[in-house]
């Protein structure tokens, strides 16, 4: 198996719970936590019209199952021209439904000191952006910031 940045950050968030149960000397180390990591396949994202995937960076979603706990994990990078809050694809067919919405700040393009934007699923598998406007537009989004709670 191998171990990605993300398969390190997913552990150690499972760490926090070792710690609780019996102090930092009884707990168990972050490296032997990702044992319990079951990741899914990377599916790519169907985008709508007018969203660009980037060349070498197809925007994926997976699942991963880490203690027990359900992430969403994201990645890639699209270039588009929004000028409001958009839908900008849906979850590939097969995918998991969210219970709710899952959110998540993304980075964007600079545009009037603002470099981030809101990443949102609903519970009908739309994936939105939130936070473009005609004085502030929307020219490119990265994903690979995003790992979230699923369920």
């Amino acid at each position: 198996m191998s171990h990605n940045r993300r398969s390190v950050l997913g552990a150690t968030l499972a760490l926090p719970a070792a710690l609780t149960a019996g102090g930092l000397a009884a707990a168990t180390p972050a490296a032997a936590v990702t044992g319990t990591v079951d990741a899914g396949a990377w599916t790519a994202l169907v985008l709508e019209p007018g969203i660009t995937p980037s060349a070498g960076a197809t925007p994926e979603v997976r699942l991963v199952t880490i203690a027990g706990t359900v992430f969403l994990q994201a990645r890639g990078l699209v270039t588009c021209s929004l000028t409001a809050d958009a839908k900008i694809g849906r979850l590939p067919d097969g995918f998991a439904l969210p219970t709710g919405y899952v959110r998540a700040a993304v980075p964007r393009n600079n545009s009037q000191g603002i470099n981030a934007c809101r990443f949102e699923i609903n519970p009908t598998g739309s994936v939105s952006v939130f936070g473009a406007n005609t004085s502030s537009p929307i020219t490119w989004v990265q994903f690979d910031s995003v790992q979230t709670i699923w369920r």
